[in-house]
């Protein structure tokens, strides 16, 4: 096209040309060459741009400068790599509105409206986003997914459903995502039954499979949720050995890699836990990779130095935040610099820190990275269409915020330490986060009940613990034996048996909440009890037997 002669460079040549750019770009960023997969997005984006300004507002440009936006969109929610944000995916959306709701609507034009409504309802309510799922689903049950006329719409139609049922899982309507999920589950495996080469049904069985086990962890159905975990990661590897050349099917592996890493650790497999993150960074080193991993793998450093401090292994601790803080560094050089993600990046090591530190028994070293990482957060200034952007931010809070109460609480700055564990409380919920808000809101009670308690304040902590102890108590009726549930569970309960008056009535429920309190410690595997987290609840409930009521 850059070769045409002027009496050929039309309106329509010049379409042509800018969708060739767009799907070089597609590639280039598949490949891991972000900077200049962007600068191709923008030029097909300005081509684009300037015919709609000069009044060639057809299906052809339209539909361009809108896949363009929606691309952008999706690689602001599932990287936050380039200079797209997902409110880009609105503005695609409302120009294919008009064209996918005439008559005779190309099918071209229903699937790429349909996969913006998906991206665009992240913009939305939590409860507002179901209504436009909803939507996207109906345009692609019109075009055929559901009988698998078309195989395109098909995968389509499975990736919204698995992304809707996330949805409702944040909402706590756990039987409608299960439902949701099983549907889009099966209907990838269909697909792939008859085109086993599907690109987008291989990633959608990394997703449904990943969520599912998911599912199955929050109903405490261990066996499901390892098996669901493992079939994530096998089916990531599957996808690289077949399509080794897109990065996102690398970061999808590890994505499957890292769920059966937690759900080791959930199940007390501490030992296997660890190998199994050492498995996923050493993507890194695999010849087949398409580019550098680091920027794409970097998160599983700080989980690993973690796991490694807690069991002791302070040298392995400090070796992978030394490797975490080299992956950083690349992360950092594919961020605009000056941009608020940039800031963020550069904020993360000091949060895994200070978990180490804090791991390692270093509660002042901890306290001050913690805190410093907090107040560096706080000083960032969002804008508010930014949502990769605040959705990124609030995950480093929740990391730094219960690290910085954790660490005053034991160095006896309790006043600090209720504050930082408020806020904690306060914070909302990751988006698209898998997690029962219930954790973290009855995580944040039962320390600031202890900061409460620290500080005078027995009979407001006991009244401020009470949702968190019921929430527990409901947790473990229904079978919930987590590593991290057993400690927190022991702690809450230790928490309320320090609070409780020195009475005939108190001391009974002080020596009950203790003994409750033993027992999950006692119920965690061999492994999980040597954890210094562990054992440091385990010191503080053997204190509390000895030490006379406040």
């Amino acid at each position: 096209y850059d070769s045409l002669p002027a009496g050929l460079q039309t309106p329509q040549t010049q379409i042509n040309r800018a969708m060739a750019l767009t799907r070089e770009a597609a590639a280039l960023d598949a490949s891991g060459a972000a900077d200049a997969a962007s600068a191709k997005f923008d030029a097909a984006q300005a081509v684009f741009e300037k015919l709609r300004a000069a009044g060639h507002n057809g299906e052809d440009t339209t539909y361009g400068l809108a896949l363009i936006l929606n691309t952008k969109a999706a690689n602001a929610f599932l990287s936050g790599i380039g200079q797209g944000k997902i409110s880009d995916a609105v503005r695609a959306a409302d120009l294919l509105r008009p064209l996918a709701r005439a008559p005779d609507a190309s099918r071209r034009v229903r699937q790429l409206y349909a996969n913006a409504l998906s991206f665009a309802a992240f913009t939305q309510p939590l409860d507002q986003q179901l209504t436009t799922f909803d939507e996207a689903r109906k345009v692609l049950e019109g075009l055929g997914a559901l009988d698998l006329t078309d195989l395109n719409a098909a995968s389509l139609y499975a990736d919204t459903a698995d992304t809707e049922a996330r949805t409702l899982l944040q909402l706590g309507q756990i039987d409608k995502a299960q439902k949701l999920e099983q549907q889009a589950y099966d209907l990838t495996l269909k697909i792939l039954a008859r085109q086993p080469g599907n690109l987008h049904a291989m990633a959608n069985r990394v997703y449904t499979t990943g969520l599912l086990g998911t599912l199955a962890s929050r109903r405490h159905d261990d066996a499901a949720a390892m098996a669901f975990a493992r079939k994530s990661a096998e089916a990531g590897e599957d996808e690289v050995r077949f399509n080794a050349a897109d990065l996102n099917a690398w970061t999808r592996w590890a994505q499957g890699l890292a769920q059966v890493a937690r759900m080791q650790y959930d199940q007390g497999e501490i030992a296997e836990s660890i190998a199994s993150w050492r498995k996923l960074m050493a993507l890194e080193q695999d010849p087949r990779r398409p580019s550098s991993l680091a920027p794409n793998l970097f998160y599983g450093w700080g989980a690993l130095a973690q796991r490694q401090a807690l069991t002791g292994d302070s040298t392995g601790a400090a070796q992978s935040l030394e490797a975490e803080a080299r992956d950083l560094v690349e992360v950092g050089a594919r961020l605009p610099k000056g941009s608020v993600l940039h800031a963020l990046s550069a904020t993360r090591q000091q949060g895994d820190t200070a978990d180490v530190q804090l791991a390692e028994g270093n509660a002042q070293s901890a306290f001050k990275n913690a805190s410093a990482a907090v107040a560096e957060l706080d000083a960032l200034k969002i804008p508010a269409d930014d949502l990769n952007a605040g959705a990124s931010k609030n995950s480093s809070l929740a990391t730094s915020l219960p690290i910085a109460a954790s660490a005053a609480m034991r160095l006896g700055r309790y006043a600090d330490a209720e504050r930082f564990a408020r806020r904690w409380q306060q914070l909302p919920p990751p988006s698209q986060s898998r997690a029962d808000p219930g954790v973290q809101d009855s995580g944040a009670r039962a320390m600031q009940a202890h900061a409460l308690i620290m500080q005078g304040h027995a009979a407001d902590a006991r009244k401020l613990l009470q949702p968190a102890l019921e929430w527990y108590r409901a947790q473990a009726q229904a079978g919930a034996t987590a590593t991290n549930f057993r400690r927190n569970y022991a702690y809450a309960l230790y928490v309320s048996a320090i609070s409780q008056r020195a009475d005939a009535a108190g001391t009974k429920q002080r020596k009950a909440d203790l003994d409750a309190a033993d027992k999950q410690i006692a119920g965690a595997s061999a492994q999980a009890r040597q954890l210094s987290n562990m054992r440091h609840v385990s010191g503080l409930i053997a204190a509390a037997r000895t030490a006379s009521p406040r």
